[in-house]
């Protein structure tokens, strides 16, 4: 019976988790979007063979520097022992990223709403003299705790819509905290501005993995 019981709470724990790595990643749908190009296009590309984009603030290796740094059209190829990789630079763009920090509060984990408004409770009256950052080391329910809740640079088409309606708002002050809800994860959210938005060079690449 133990066993099964904390069985039932790693599988409630993992499911959470996996829900909230939905929301800064997206399954992404709007390349043609961000890269200007048409849906008839793209689909040539894929169907000679993969796609995959580079972002100069998140990748930072030798290859994502010589792609990001390639004019569009160009053609790079990248030699191993057995193997070579082709590399087609099919657009170069920037693209506006976004930045806040945020702190999740899983309402599931609550068995009932007074308990849940005694935590969001503390959580507030916490951030009215305590740095935001700290705040949500302690008390968010997410992976990015860790980083106090820091969601790092995300655009438009790999945030889940509600989150990135609610903390793009141009009507937000810098530095204002404001709360959310998103019903799809059961979520709570208290959500601060700090970084304004910033336009990042994406590359979008086609490659092929041939023999020698």
């Amino acid at each position: 019976m133990k066993a099964n019981i904390l069985l039932f709470i790693i599988i409630f724990n993992f499911s959470s988790l996996l829900a909230q790595r939905h929301l800064l990643n997206q399954k992404y749908e709007s390349l043609s979007e961000d890269f200007k190009i048409e849906n008839k296009q793209l689909e040539d590309y894929r169907s000679r063979g993969k796609i995959e984009i580079f972002n100069e603030e998140k990748h930072k290796t030798k290859l994502a520097k010589k792609l990001l740094s390639t004019k569009s059209g160009k053609t790079m190829v990248f030699k191993s022992d057995y193997y070579q990789t082709r590399y087609e630079v099919l657009r170069l763009q920037e693209i506006p990223h976004y930045r806040v920090r945020y702190i999740f509060i899983d309402k599931e984990k609550f068995d009932t709403q007074e308990a849940f408004n005694s935590y969001a409770g503390k959580v507030r009256k916490l951030l009215k003299d305590t740095a935001f950052k700290s705040v949500a080391m302690q008390y968010s329910m997410d992976y990015r705790k860790h980083v106090g809740g820091d969601s790092g640079w995300f655009k438009k088409g790999k945030a889940h819509p509600d989150f990135f309606n609610q903390v793009t708002n141009t009507s937000r002050l810098s530095e204002e905290i404001f709360e959310f809800e998103i019903p799809e994860f059961n979520g709570y959210y208290f959500a601060q501005k700090l970084w304004s938005p910033k336009d990042i060079t994406e590359v979008l690449v086609l490659y092929n993995i041939e023999k020698k």
